[in-house]
């Protein structure tokens, strides 16, 4: 008789245990979810809050982008991205919300993500992170603005795949600052710390910002972000290393 209570209280604390790991894992992927739909939600609200408004500085309408409350977005901070950008893996959208270029191609992006099945967009807003340079008289490189320790990161991760950064003088000539910069919209598919493909702006025809692309531009969009989804999602170490 004492052995089978012994018995049932091993079987009692074994249930116990097995129903406390699976639901510790089950609060951790309620928790994930909550993350990833806080993500998307924040993402919805920063970009559609600016539909209607004017930028102040030329006076233009800022372009009208709509965006789903399931997007696969997900925030990373510059430090963050940097590290991923060495050793992760995904597709990155470097941009902002003002930015008019950011907004043609957001609902582009989103469109293709979903029709390909890829689960996250990594999403780092550079507005505010990037170095800020000028020129002063004699067409010497002023630094305005320090740009933060993870964008020189990450500065240093695409370094390969950015182009260099010039300034305009008052003459027109273009002046090398000897230095590369991420423009916005940037979007770039990592496999493992390898870069697989890099995008930067929209398509080549878009020459007013503040215009919508056509169907016919969104379409040649939509296929280069397809392509690099593809890229990503079906790339093996063999193949992209």
């Amino acid at each position: 008789m004492e052995k089978d209570k012994k018995i049932l209280m091993s079987i009692v604390v074994v249930i116990m245990c097995i129903a406390s790991i699976f639901g510790g894992l089950s609060l951790k992927n309620q928790e994930n979810k909550s993350s990833t739909l806080s993500d998307a939600l924040k993402f919805k609200e920063e970009y559609e809050s600016l539909n209607g408004s004017i930028n102040e500085q030329n006076k233009m309408n800022y372009p009208v982008v709509e965006v789903k409350e399931n997007n696969p977005i997900r925030y990373l901070s510059d430090d963050e991205a940097a590290e991923q950008l060495k050793n992760g893996t995904g597709l990155f959208y470097f941009g902002f919300s003002s930015c008019p270029w950011c907004r043609s191609m957001v609902p582009v992006l989103l469109e293709a993500a979903s029709n390909t099945n890829l689960g996250e967009i990594y999403y780092v807003d550079i507005k505010n992170i990037r170095d800020q340079l000028t020129l002063d008289d004699n067409d010497k490189i002023v630094v305005r603005d320090e740009g933060t320790n993870g964008y020189k990161e990450i500065l240093v991760a695409l370094d390969s795949v950015l182009e260099p950064y010039y300034l305009k003088n008052k003459d027109g000539k273009n002046i090398d600052t000897k230095e590369k910069r991420l423009y916005a919209p940037t979007v770039v598919v990592v496999k493992e710390g390898k870069i697989l493909d890099i995008h930067v702006d929209t398509v080549k025809s878009q020459e007013n910002a503040y215009t919508p692309l056509n169907e016919k531009q969104k379409e040649e969009l939509y296929n280069i972000y397809q392509k690099m989804i593809l890229k990503l999602l079906n790339s093996t170490c063999d193949e992209a290393c």
